[in-house]
């Protein structure tokens, strides 16, 4: 996301919030009074959003003097300042609700990712995040999993070719799934640098397809007993791919995926299912 993007973006979320005026403040502030807030914690976890600060502030008073004391992937504990905040008092009220919005899902989004990563607690398995994000914040939410500690996963349908099982299905279906071999082998040569993976489901896959032209293979919804057997297979056949599992992954299992082989883990809750991070904006004289 560039810059501009990211301008567009924003503005767009204020519109939505105040399409016309803030009617509220305009009954009690004139539009030269002087303001002064604070962003808080209200609950412990990790903090991201520095640049959604910089540019909602851009856009309504680029003369605003803000002090940001936490930076992205930075942890916070309950009454941690954030940011301090001087600049008109209706501009200050006006953007509050769209800046704590971003904050608070995106600090969410950093949080929930860190919360894996130390529960794993095993620095040479990647963990993560899926496609499962909010419509227009796909950026953003990646770069608060990269905050969290935690990788990223494709961005589009573009990066990289992952046939699941739909894709799957469908060669099943023209009778083409023999194929897949000759299909992998052909792209790469043409597309040398992009890579593909593929989703597996069942041991039996494994034992019959080729996917020695694979950069990477997933087991997906494999059971922790058929985890290590998958990976003895793709051990025997010489796959030089890195494994990722996925499916059914959480705070409370994850910790069970330590010790295995496996170069990636996978996981849509980190975007789908976080929790926001709680934080306030608090006006002061």
């Amino acid at each position: 996301m560039t810059r501009e993007h990211l301008i567009q973006l924003v503005s767009s979320a204020l519109y939505e919030d105040c399409p016309n005026e803030d009617i509220s403040a305009n009954l009690v502030l004139d539009n030269e009074q002087e303001g002064r807030a604070k962003i808080i914690a209200k609950s412990d976890g990790v903090f991201y959003g520095t640049e959604i600060i910089d540019t909602l502030f851009h856009i309504s008073d680029s003369h605003a003097n803000i002090v940001i004391y936490k930076r992205n992937g930075e942890k916070v504990i309950s009454g941690d300042v954030i940011c301090d905040i001087r600049s008109y008092s209706k501009t200050i009220l006006k953007i509050e609700r769209v800046l704590l919005n971003f904050l608070q899902r995106l600090s969410g989004v950093a949080t929930t990712t860190r919360a894996y990563v130390d529960k794993l607690n095993n620095p040479s398995i990647q963990i993560l995040e899926t496609r499962k994000t909010t419509p227009m914040l796909r950026f953003l939410e990646k770069k608060a999993v990269v905050a969290g500690g935690g990788f990223n996963h494709r961005f589009s349908l573009s990066d990289m070719v992952l046939f699941k099982e739909n894709h799957l299905h469908e060669l099943r279906k023209s009778d083409k799934l023999h194929e897949l071999p000759l299909i992998f082998k052909k792209f790469k040569n043409e597309n040398p640098g992009t890579k593909v993976e593929i989703e597996v489901e069942q041991l039996d896959e494994l034992k019959e397809w080729d996917l020695s032209g694979v950069d990477i293979i997933m087991f997906d919804n494999f059971s922790l007993s058929d985890i290590p057997k998958a990976i003895k297979i793709c051990q025997e056949k010489g796959y030089p791919a890195q494994l990722e599992v996925s499916g059914n992954i959480t705070l409370e299992n994850i910790h069970l995926y330590r010790d295995f082989e496996i170069q990636r883990i996978s996981i849509g809750a980190l975007t789908h299912s976080y929790k926001v991070l709680d934080l306030s904006l608090l006006c002061f004289d």
